[in-house]
């Protein structure tokens, strides 16, 4: 294997799987202008993984209880978290979003932005570091949203193609941990117990704690201002002011994330919207294709466990990269 050093990427001096589409074949015009493909990847407790290539999609403000982490291969994503300042992630670097982090993102230019991405739960990342840890209970962040790193955009770019392409079970957790553990070693730090408990306003942490605690029963602006023991406006001027979105999105896109956890293991969409706090199906599908750009039905069939055991035991194709 070898590095191209102008776009940093991997370069396979063998000749890809005949089925295996070249990137540069994909349609990007019309309806096949945003294109993207998720999967799951039971070797890492079924995180979700994502390759993606976007002309003029736009995520709307939304949030992952999981950390976001990727590369951007090339275009570039203007990327806005919360209240800040909007930046670049250009082609070329690793891209990384905190759990609990609100934000949007958008093509930064005409060209769009192709990039892929994977997102580990708190825990699973915290097991790989826990040989790292020292000291009281408390969790791992990420130093900043675009880290400029060529060794670790290229580990990243072998550990996400190995489980795309199903290479043995040794290889993919072998590649996961050895990245995880340099990005954090490099750019991460570690907190005693919460950090954004001791850095976040008092009714926006109660508020916080709240929707998460709550996300699959029906929560009105009475409840939240109970709880925070403040008027139902100032309820919606702090949180609004300190996460870069109001409650009721903020419960939204936790809903979304939430279905992606049962659509993974099997549920119906129907079942799975009532599970989450949805109204119904057609509710879902709204929400989930708003801020995911597929239906909950197609990112099932993507991630479902009878796809994943044919990705795994062999009896299915070998995958596109894009479809």
């Amino acid at each position: 294997m070898t590095i191209c050093a102008e776009k940093r990427a991997i370069c396979h001096p063998t000749s890809p799987p005949a089925n295996f589409v070249s990137i540069l074949q994909m349609k990007q015009s019309g309806s096949d202008s945003n294109q993207s493909r998720a999967w799951s990847d039971d070797a890492f407790q079924a995180t979700e993984f994502l390759f993606a290539d976007y002309r003029d999609f736009v995520f709307p403000p939304h949030v992952h209880e999981t950390f976001a982490i990727g590369v951007i291969e090339a275009g570039g994503q203007q990327f806005r978290p919360g209240r800040a300042s909007s930046l670049v992630m250009p082609a070329g670097t690793l891209c990384v979003i905190n759990p609990g982090v609100v934000h949007e993102g958008r093509p930064s230019s005409a060209e769009g932005w192709r990039y892929r991405m994977f997102y580990p739960s708190p825990a699973l990342v915290g097991r790989m570091l826990e040989d790292a840890k020292t000291g009281p209970v408390g969790e791992w962040g990420l130093g900043g949203h675009v880290i400029d790193d060529v060794e670790l955009y290229n580990e990243f770019e072998a550990l996400h193609l190995s489980s795309q392409l199903t290479e043995s079970l040794l290889e993919r957790e072998s590649r996961i941990a050895v990245f995880v553990r340099r990005l954090f070693a490099r750019h991460g730090s570690f907190s005693p117990e919460r950090s954004h408990a001791r850095v976040a306003p008092r009714t926006v942490a109660i508020v916080r704690d709240y929707l998460h605690a709550m996300a699959e029963s029906q929560v009105s602006i009475s409840d939240l201002a109970d709880v925070a023991g403040v008027s139902g406006t100032q309820v919606i001027r702090a949180f609004s002011a300190g996460t870069g979105m109001p409650p009721h999105s903020y419960l939204v896109s936790l809903r979304v994330e939430r279905a992606k956890m049962l659509l993974r293991t099997g549920t119906s969409p129907a079942e799975t919207a009532l599970e989450v706090g949805f109204s119904d199906q057609s509710q879902l599908t709204r929400h989930f294709k708003r801020l995911t750009g597929v239906t909950p039905g197609r990112f099932a069939a993507e991630t479902s466990p009878k796809k994943v055991r044919n990705r795994q035991d062999g009896t299915g194709s070998r995958p596109h990269l894009l479809r």
